[in-house]
C-alpha cells in the first residue's frame, strides 16, 4: 500500500495536536524523568505525596516508595505513615509537612509530604500539576482516572516526562473552568478520519469529538480506545513501550527487554508491534506503527479486567484497520 500521498495530511493533523502522550527522548543526553505522585484525602484535607528523579533511580526504588504509600492511612480525620528501616524525616518548611530522605546512594532521593484545606483543588487539577512539571501536556478530565490506580488508601499517578520537575511544595492549581465544547466541522480531522476503515464491535461507544490529537475514541465497559497519528518515529519503539509499562505501573525494560512485551504485526498493511503492558491495577493494549513520516498508535487503556474482557474485539480492530481504496 502506498501511504505517501497520504503523508502530508496526516502530519499537518498530527502536528497539531495532543501526541498521546508520547514524547522524544535522547538518551543519556537527555534523561527521562519519572515522578510517583499521590494524593490521599481525609475529612477536611488533602495530603499529597511525591518524589521525582531520573527514571533509573525510581525504578530502582519502586517497590519501597509503593510499599511506603501503602501503609498510609487515615486516622482521626488525619493522615499517619511508618517511616520505612533506613529513610529519614525531616520537619517540612511552609509548603510541606514533611521531607523523606532515603535511598543508596547521595543525592538521596526526596519524597515531599504536603497538606491542603478541602479537596486541594481536585484530581484532575493536580495530576495536571505534576503532569507539566515534568514536560507533559494536560489531559481532559474525563481521562485522568485512567491513569491512577489505588494503593492502599492513596491514588497513585506515575509518569515518565523529558522535563525535570522542581521539588519544591506548589500549590496546586486551582480547579480549572469546564471545558468549552469541541468544534465540529474540522475538515483536516474530517479528512483524516475518511481514510480509514475498520470492523468496529458494537459495544463500542464512538465519542464524534475526541480529545484533541485523537482520530478516533471509543469506551467499552471501562476501557477507552483511541487512535493518534504523530509526525516523525514517535521517539521510537523502546520509548514509547517503557511509556506504556510505566503507566501501567510496570518497570521500564529498554531496548533489550523489547522481546517481552513487543510482538511484530501488520498494521495498515505496515510492520508494526503489539504491546501488551498488564499491570495489577491498570492495563494497556497497544499497536504501534512506526516510519520516519508518521507514526500511528492504537491503544485500549483501562483496568485489567475490562482490558482482558475487550482483548478479542481489539485485536480484530486492529487486523481490520486500513486505509480506504481510494488513498492507495
Amino acid at each position: 500500500m502506498r501511504l505517501l500521498p497520504a503523508v502530508a495530511l496526516l502530519v499537518a493533523v498530527a502536528g497539531c495536536g495532543r501526541q498521546d502522550d508520547v514524547r522524544r527522548y535522547k538518551a543519556p543526553k537527555d534523561p527521562a524523568w519519572r515522578m510517583i505522585g499521590a494524593i490521599v484525602t481525609a475529612k477536611d484535607s488533602t495530603w499529597f505525596f511525591k518524589v521525582a528523579a531520573p527514571a533509573d533511580r525510581i525504578a530502582a526504588s519502586q517497590q519501597e516508595i509503593l510499599s511506603f504509600l501503602r501503609g498510609v492511612k487515615v486516622q482521626d480525620a488525619d493522615v499517619k505513615w511508618t517511616l520505612p528501616s533506613g529513610w529519614k524525616e525531616e520537619q517540612g518548611g511552609p509548603s510541606r509537612a514533611a521531607t523523606l530522605k532515603f535511598g543508596d546512594r547521595d543525592p538521596k532521593l526526596e519524597l515531599a509530604i504536603s497538606k491542603l484545606a478541602g479537596d486541594g483543588g481536585g484530581l484532575p487539577a493536580n495530576v495536571n500539576r505534576w503532569r507539566e512539571q515534568l514536560g507533559l501536556e494536560r489531559l481532559a478530565d474525563g481521562d485522568i482516572a485512567a491513569t491512577l490506580r489505588k494503593v492502599g488508601e492513596a491514588q497513585v499517578v506515575d509518569l515518565l516526562g523529558p522535563t525535570r520537575p522542581t521539588m519544591g511544595g506548589g500549590r496546586p492549581m486551582a480547579r480549572p473552568a469546564e471545558p468549552a465544547p469541541a468544534r465540529s466541522g474540522d475538515s483536516k480531522l474530517d479528512d483524516v478520519r475518511s481514510m480509514f476503515q475498520f470492523e468496529r464491535p458494537p459495544e463500542w461507544r464512538e465519542n464524534p469529538q475526541p480529545d484533541k490529537g485523537r482520530i478516533f475514541e471509543f469506551q467499552a465497559d471501562g476501557a477507552l480506545i483511541s487512535f493518534t497519528i504523530m509526525g516523525g518515529d514517535g521517539g521510537g519503539l523502546a520509548a514509547n513501550v517503557d511509556r506504556w509499562r510505566t503507566q501501567a505501573g510496570l518497570e521500564p525494560l529498554g531496548e533489550q527487554g523489547l522481546g517481552r512485551s513487543a510482538t511484530p504485526m501488520k498494521f495498515v498493511n505496515t510492520d508494526a508491534w503489539l504491546v501488551e503492558a498488564l499491570g495489577k491495577d491498570r492495563a494497556i493494549l497497544g499497536v504501534i506503527a512506526l516510519s520516519p513520516e508518521f507514526s500511528m498508535f492504537l491503544k485500549m487503556d483501562g483496568s485489567p479486567t475490562a482490558v482482558s474482557a475487550q482483548r478479542a474485539a481489539f485485536t480484530r480492530v486492529a487486523q481490520s484497520f486500513q486505509m480506504r481504496g481510494r488513498h492507495e
